[in-house]
């Protein structure tokens, strides 16, 4: 099985899912949704192509879309580095 690593900009917008997550839907919904995005970070490091190129962004860095969130990351040895989770919405202001 291979590995994810989390950026600090990674951990500070799961942190932010968290807390509006709770806020709008409850602690059962965001128990369920980090679930879900962790199932995601596995499944990307196990199959680090599986993601579309995103070179517009930066050369190297992959996306993925769970549920409203685009998770970006890079494939590195023995799996993949998560660099941010983004909403949707909000990937035209994006700045890595």
């Amino acid at each position: 099985m291979s590995d994810y690593t989390l950026t600090k900009r990674a951990e500070a917008d799961l942190f932010d899912i968290a807390v509006h997550g709770y806020r709008q839907f409850g602690v059962r919904q965001v128990e369920a949704y980090a679930a879900g995005l962790e199932h995601a970070f596995q499944l990307l490091a196990d199959n680090p192509r599986m993601g579309r190129r995103a070179d517009a962004i930066r050369p190297g860095v992959h996306r993925h879309e769970y549920a409203a969130h685009v998770i970006l990351y890079e494939p590195v040895d023995g799996g993949v580095l998560i660099l941010a989770i983004v909403h949707g919405r909000s990937m035209r202001r994006l700045a890595l």
